[in-house]
């Protein structure tokens, strides 16, 4: 054989040896698509590990590296290897090595100490640019270590062949994936008006879908707090993050990265039609770059769930309406019923406690010079300190702003620690003059929403004029009871009592009073000083009977007072106590006469029986040296 028949046969051998290494690697390549591009495995690293294996045993390698591009890096995806090596590489180090631009670098003697033992590296190419570089060392076969540039560079082309099939397969895999679970959530938005129900399934389906992310739901503060378990946090207006403020404010995807902790957070809006609701936050371990195929998920996942939340909102809100209405109307109906103050007030405050889950409320009234006045029926809290601070603040902002108060956090407002962080107060408004406000108070922060502050208006506004009513009612009632002078009740009103506690009570006294002398007092002095006398002594038997019965004019310059469930003996020790007290009380000083008369249950007894013994009695006392207490009668 000559020569150069010698040397044919040498490339020929060369050729056959090259096309059976690529034939080998490509039919493992082919075995890997039947057998891992299939959707019951559909696992990235799982098919990236795959190949890997068929490139170590292909090239007989000890270490195989596969570096993939990230923005600004390259980072190890892959690796086989039993040593440590850089997790990420900045790209003009791991690129340094093909330095005459070829896609094929062998035996290089590269300068960085990580990356200067490999055999062979390998740049893969995508249209747009390298995606990756992978690296192999430790190769010992003299056969692998003499194959032809050409050879490596087809290898490099059916390795780059392959992983574009793969990411392009699972990439399929993954959107099916995803947009199944989109076409599911999307039917359970559908199915369900209830918001935790909604916002549960955002979660899920996230959780799914990326179980290596993290997430959190940012609602804005008129959102319900009782959310269990869920991922929520309030969205901050004052110290939210600047990619969440723009993403909530102008309705777009927004990201931010953190280099130094080696993550990236992805901010989509919950947009409805109407509004945006709230922003979903994504933590991802990828530093650099959001995919692109899952970005686009998150948006319509983001805007499924804002549509969703806001049918449900508007749900919710058109229940919450008509059950306002209802209360309203129920309210109305029954402050309409000619209730008394008391139970006016009474009435407000548990439909408010009903209605929006107070904890403390209060019902100031302010008088014409603007004196406030705490209603017995409003809690205890606004008769301390901390309430007498709450209501000055809430009256002068009031009067000032001439508006209703919507407060989500008092913290700050007093200087100091507080009881209660969430206040509403909304003025009582008569005739355009302010009359009065109710106050409530939650002890939480935005205990209330924006529709619970309006709602309370509107429930304010239509029990003013109720609450007015009752007090004009009453002040009417104590006009036809009450003596215009001296304050005390009228005659009437006394034999009403008296005839009521005869028939229910078991015993009763009576005294009637005259004063002594009573002419003189308006011959020396004049009718004016007259009535200021009369006016002295009411205030006297008032203050002396107050615990034990009540006090009525009589008639000119007589008096009365009935004392309930005294006998004889008690009303008599009363009466001898008032005699003593007038003198002390009046200027100029006078005295009275007083006759005591009393009943008991089982004795046949009417009003005028009682008035009739009490009367002979005090005439007794007035003809017998006047200024003392007298009983001839029982």
């Amino acid at each position: 054989m000559e020569k150069n028949d010698c040397v044919d046969m040498q490339v020929i051998g060369m050729e056959r040896k090259d096309e059976s290494f690529l034939n080998g690697y490509k039919a493992q390549l082919f075995d890997l698509v039947n057998e891992e591009f299939n959707e019951e495995d559909d696992n990235a690293s799982q098919c990236l590990f795959s190949w890997m294996k068929a490139v170590r045993d292909t090239l007989q390698a000890e270490t195989v590296l596969f570096y993939q591009r990230m923005e600004n890096s390259y980072h190890l995806t892959e690796a086989i290897s039993t040593g440590n090596h850089p997790v990420s590489v900045f790209p003009d180090v791991l690129e340094a090595i093909f330095k005459d631009s070829s896609e094929v670098c062998v035996k290089g003697s590269d300068s960085h100490s990580d990356f200067a033992s490999f055999d062979y590296a390998f740049m893969m190419d995508d249209q747009h640019g390298s995606c990756g570089i992978l690296l192999a060392s430790g190769i010992v076969s003299h056969d692998i270590l003499t194959l032809s540039k050409d050879v490596l560079e087809k290898f490099s082309v059916a390795s780059c062949n392959y992983l574009k099939k793969m990411n392009l397969f699972l990439q399929i895999i993954e959107d099916e994936h995803r947009y199944r679970e989109l076409f599911k959530v999307n039917e359970a938005f559908h199915s369900s008006m209830d918001i935790n129900i909604l916002l549960g399934q955002i979660i899920s389906t996230l959780t799914r879908v990326f179980p290596d992310y993290h997430f959190h739901l940012l609602l804005s503060n008129d959102n319900d707090k009782n959310h269990g378990n869920l991922p929520i946090k309030d969205f901050d207006y004052d110290s939210a993050n600047t990619a969440a403020m723009e993403a909530f404010v102008n309705g777009t995807i927004e990201t931010d990265h953190h280099y130094s902790e080696q993550k990236l957070t992805l901010y989509a809006p919950l947009k409805g039609k109407q509004g945006v609701y709230g922003v979903l936050e994504v933590v991802t371990g990828l530093p650099f770059k959001f995919p692109e195929n899952q970005r686009e998920f998150v948006r319509l996942l983001a805007y499924t769930a804002g549509n969703a939340l806001e049918n449900a909102k508007l749900y919710q809100q058109s229940r919450r309406l008509i059950s306002d209405l209802q209360l309203i109307n129920e309210t109305s109906h029954r402050l309409n019923s000619n209730l008394r103050m008391a139970e006016t007030l009474t009435f407000l405050k548990k439909q408010i406690k009903r209605s929006f889950q107070a904890s403390s409320i209060g019902f100031v009234f302010i008088d014409k010079r603007g004196e406030y006045k705490v209603l017995t029926e409003s809690s205890s809290f606004f008769r301390g300190i901390e309430g007498t601070t709450c209501i000055n603040y809430v009256k002068r902002k009031i009067f000032t702003d001439k508006e209703a108060i919507f407060i989500g956090d008092l913290s700050g407002k007093f200087g100091k620690e507080l009881s209660y962080l969430s206040l509403m107060a909304v003025p009582m408004i008569q005739n355009g003059s302010i009359i009065g406000f109710c106050i409530v108070l939650h002890k939480e922060p935005y205990s209330f929403s924006f529709d619970m502050y309006k709602l309370l208006q509107s429930f304010i506004h239509h029990s003013t004029l109720a609450l007015t009513n009752s007090m004009l009612r009453e002040k009417l009632e104590e006009l036809v009871i009450t003596d215009h002078l001296t304050q005390l009740y009228s005659r009437n009103y006394l034999d009403e009592e008296m005839a009521r506690a005869i028939n229910q009570d078991e015993q009763g006294a009576l005294l009637l009073l005259d004063i002594d002398n009573f002419k003189k007092i308006n011959d020396t002095y004049g009718h004016q000083i007259g009535d200021e006398v009369l006016i002295q002594v009411a205030k006297v038997l008032k203050e002396e009977s107050k615990e034990a019965g009540f006090a009525a004019r009589w008639g000119g310059e007589e008096l009365a007072v009935y004392l309930p469930h005294i006998d004889l003996k008690s009303g008599i020790a009363i009466g001898s106590r008032i005699v003593e007290q007038i003198p002390k009380g009046t200027k100029p000083s006078v005295t009275v006469s007083c006759g005591v008369s009393s009943w008991k249950s089982g004795q046949e007894d009417h009003v005028k029986d009682l008035v009739k013994r009490a009367d002979a009695s005090m005439y007794y006392a007035k003809n017998n040296g006047k200024n003392q207490v007298a009983n001839i009668l029982n």
